[in-house]
């Protein structure tokens, strides 16, 4: 590896200076994704620079998700995050898709369960029946999301797990009972994920997360609400304003 020597007499700090130099090895690809960057130690022989000027600018890359530690085994490359665009409906899978990665999903509960009063607030209606759908969605492989899905029961009569792990959510609904979503109305929040999602999600404890609550329409009816739990240094959104 040829270093580029930092220049102590420029304007720009000596620890921002090697970020950069870092940030063009992972981005050309030369540092590829999940590799093993070299050690504090290395890198201070190699640009000449001091323990506490590499540590800051691995700190830095760090928080902006572009490396990882782990403990007794040493700092790695970072997938890029996923992104998604807010300006149309959308499918997470189709996005996912779009975005070279190749979506899957476990159903980890399927049931019809009686709506509480939360149900009744999102579908103005009190005690409807409604499908309870709970999925870990999956990018190449990887969990970045925990979903529960609630949908009407009587629009959906005879629905079924197997239906939805086969031809994906949206996709049933369109298909078998000629429901196309249009619209959706989505809030985010930040949040800490608990233990239970953090499992799922092979994350821990208290990990950075977003919380999607989503109403989605179909000819201005509802006919889904879900709530998901979203990895925070797996995905971003970027929100498009025309």
């Amino acid at each position: 590896m040829e270093a580029i020597l930092l220049n102590e007499k420029a304007p720009v700090a000596l620890y921002y200076q090697l970020k950069e130099i870092l940030v063009d090895k992972i981005k050309s690809n030369e540092w590829e994704i999940d590799s093993k960057i070299p050690t504090e130690r290395e890198l201070c022989d190699l640009y000449e620079v001091s323990r506490i000027t590499v540590r800051q600018a691995l700190e830095e890359l760090e928080n902006e998700g572009l490396l990882y530690r782990k403990q007794g085994k040493g700092t790695f490359v970072t997938a890029p995050k996923i992104e998604q665009r807010l300006s149309s409906f959308y499918s997470f899978s189709e996005e996912i898709r779009n975005m070279g990665y190749t979506p899957s999903t476990d159903i980890i509960e399927f049931k019809a369960i009686a709506g509480d009063e939360m149900i009744a607030r999102h579908f103005n209606e009190k005690g409807m029946m409604v499908y309870c759908i709970k999925r870990l969605r999956l990018a190449n492989n990887e969990p970045f999301a925990v979903e529960i899905s609630y949908i009407p029961c009587d629009l959906c009569p005879g629905l079924t797990a197997d239906e939805i792990a086969a031809k994906g959510l949206y996709n049933t609904l369109k298909t078998k009972y000629n429901l196309i979503p249009n619209e959706a109305i989505e809030t985010f929040e930040a949040v800490v994920i608990n233990s239970n999602d953090a499992f799922y999600l092979h994350v821990g404890k208290n990990a950075p997360g977003l919380l999607l609550e989503r109403c989605t329409y179909a000819n201005e009816r509802i006919v889904e609400f879900c709530h998901g739990i979203i990895r925070g240094d797996r995905y971003k959104y970027k929100v498009v304003l025309k």
